[in-house]
């Protein structure tokens, strides 16, 4: 490990498609005082590289001390399952998954398998409370009810989850897709600009917070795909986000 306060384990990605968001987004690890945390855990199909790259970090994914989730959709809580430790959530979104809430606002996002199963885990926090030392939960309620983010103190870094899906949505003032409140966005996003200097959106690049308002994107490995579109031919390889970044 290097001494940088987190470390993005899984990269999100900011693309949509006919069939609907990819639902990639970013998983990220801290370690904080001996204490070893992961800020969401990736969708179904991030299982495999989840594991290795934990792996390759020296992380052993049945001794994590906290899963945080900023909310309970499947792509950011769905790999829970194939770790250990306590999860972490607002306790408004605790609630809102609960009394199924997300049923009254038709949300489609939220697992009911993974309701029992996770349920003996779940750890409620409110707003404000350090999860641990230097790391402060933060609620942005808007695209759920408890949508919330991580605030790392001392670096001005904070993990937003999905109340920020990516850079092009906060530049422009846009509310990610809500099953709470589209009207809650303007607010968050000023009080995001207040607390952080640094963001790490549920679904982007991590990037720096310009005083005129702009963002920069800070580096980014990028992602490469591979497409099979003829089998009579090799796969198609494709590489996104690397042309962006400095």
């Amino acid at each position: 490990m290097t001494g940088e306060p987190y470390t993005v384990v899984l990269p999100g990605v900011p693309v949509s498609s006919a069939r609907g968001a990819l639902g990639w987004c970013n998983v990220v690890l801290l370690r904080r005082r001996g204490l070893t945390l992961l800020f969401d855990t990736g969708a179904f199909g991030d299982r495999r590289p989840l594991l290795e790259r934990l792996g390759a970090l020296g992380v052993d994914p049945g001794r994590l001390d906290l899963l945080v989730g900023s909310h309970f959709h499947f792509d950011h809580v769905a790999n829970a399952e194939v770790l250990d430790g306590p999860l972490a959530l607002s306790h408004p979104e605790w609630r809102y998954v609960e009394e199924e809430g997300f049923v009254a606002a038709r949300d489609p996002f939220v697992s009911r398998a993974l309701i029992p199963f996770l349920r003996p885990r779940i750890r409620t926090f409110v707003d404000g409370e350090e999860l641990a030392p230097g790391l402060r939960a933060v609620l942005f309620p808007g695209h759920t009810p408890g949508s919330s983010g991580l605030w790392l103190e001392e670096e001005g870094v904070l993990l937003a989850g999905d109340a920020v899906k990516n850079a092009w949505d906060f530049v422009r003032g846009e509310p990610p897709p809500s099953f709470f409140s589209r009207e809650t966005a303007p607010a968050n996003y000023r009080r995001m600009r207040d607390l952080a200097r640094i963001i790490v959106p549920g679904h982007d690049r991590p990037f720096e917070v310009l005083p005129d308002g702009a963002v920069r994107y800070l580096a980014s490995p990028g992602i490469g795909l591979e497409v099979y579109v003829d089998p009579g031919a090799p796969p198609r390889h494709l590489r996104l986000l690397e042309e962006d970044h400095d």
